[in-house]
């Protein structure tokens, strides 16, 4: 999602104090997988997903031939120019990822030109010494970790580069072979090359590249390869166009480099939203045994965005989520901030769509409502034992 327009960084250095305190623990020894607060350990124990994985059909299969449904958060610290202002706030939002959400994967927003600039030509090693804080202590909790790449925020590329070849270059000579680490090629291509968006030729300038406004950019195609040839065996998510809010044209511009899965973000359209909405953007990629998908970054939250807010939400966001099971799809909420998954500074107390009262759902700026509440309770219904 583009950080700027839900002023994410805001967000976050409004809740950094609050949760300090609880980024201050020990990250030695990890509480287990156990049970989410409030429940009992007997009927409700976390799930972990373990790979190395692989794409069998339209599923994702890790070790021990276990099909892998990501259930998670997206996490947008390293995405900031001045990363280091957000360390301690993305480690309480990990580890409350794995237990106050009971999550099995965690997609971390990495700023690419914070760790090679904006040519791709320089290479901070303090960055990457972030990242690798982050991964390891994501994968103490036994996280499946993704790592993204994010320009929105730092650099503002809106397709890859080679900037964004050399990033992987460099990610994958350290976790090229780690089988819990998927790699989410780049975040939201947004180049639309006529205007409106998803035309054919937004799809071909996605797949194979070319200039823009002056600009070469790489096609999805081609980064690809290049993390392949970097000897990249992990997963990869791969973003469809125009803010990746459609699929709709992905069956004729498949990419090849498996294991690989197409990735959505917020898919939009007008209320009343319904399964063939759904199916036109992403669920005949299942229907139709083309390829997994995954719901890459998702929420509905009170704004006066269309992509973020339904106002048919409250019949709407459930029937989404029961699409998104019976297809077998999953997804990363996005974000544990204040009004969008959460509605205070605690990163456990979720939004809430209210269907009545003073505060009745609607879509507008400032309520602190949101879907977090039933995507909470989706993550244990799915996610649990």
């Amino acid at each position: 999602m583009k950080l700027s327009k839900r002023n994410a960084c805001a967000i976050g250095s409004v809740l950094l104090p609050l949760t300090m305190a609880a980024s201050g623990a020990a990250q030695a020894t990890p509480p287990p997988r156990a049970a989410v607060p409030g429940a009992a350990a007997s009927s409700l124990t976390c799930a972990t997903a373990h790979g190395p994985f692989r794409v069998s059909g339209t599923e994702v299969v890790g070790a021990g031939g276990k099909v892998y449904i990501p259930y998670g958060i997206t996490v947008p610290g390293l995405a900031n120019a001045a990363y280091q202002n957000y360390t301690a706030l993305d480690d309480a939002k990990i580890r409350a990822t794995a237990t106050d959400w009971c999550a099995n994967t965690v997609r971390l927003q990495v700023g690419q030109a914070n760790l090679v600039g904006t040519s791709g030509s320089s290479y901070s090693s303090a960055f990457m010494s972030a990242i690798k804080a982050e991964v390891s202590l994501a994968e103490s909790y036994q996280l499946v970790v993704v790592l993204n790449a994010q320009t929105e925020t730092v650099g503002n590329q809106p397709a890859p580069t080679h900037a964004t070849a050399a990033f992987w270059k460099d990610l994958a000579g350290v976790y090229g072979h780690d089988p819990q680490v998927v790699f989410d090629a780049f975040n939201e291509p947004r180049v639309m090359t006529g205007g409106a968006c998803g035309t054919a030729k937004d799809w071909q300038f996605w797949q194979k590249g070319g200039t823009y406004r002056g600009t070469s950019y790489l096609g999805m195609q081609a980064l690809v390869t290049d993390v392949r040839d970097d000897g990249a065996a992990n997963l990869l998510w791969v973003e469809g166009p125009c803010y990746a809010g459609t699929l709709g044209k992905a069956g004729s511009h498949l990419i090849t480099g498996d294991p690989l899965v197409y990735a959505i973000h917020h898919p939009a359209g007008s209320a009343p939203h319904t399964s063939a909405e759904w199916y036109g953007d992403f669920g005949f990629l299942i229907n139709k045994k083309i390829a997994p998908v995954v719901d890459g970054e998702w929420t509905n939250y009170a704004s006066s965005t269309n992509s973020e807010c339904w106002a048919d939400a409250p019949t709407a966001v459930p029937n989404y989520l029961n699409y998104l099971q019976s297809h077998g799809v999953g997804m990363t909420g996005y974000q544990l901030a204040k009004g969008l998954l959460i509605q205070s500074g605690n990163l456990d107390d979720p939004t809430h769509i209210y269907t009545s009262g003073t505060n009745k759902w609607r879509c507008a700026n400032g309520l602190d409502e949101g879907a977090g509440n039933q995507i909470l309770n989706w993550y244990k219904r799915q996610n649990g034992g």
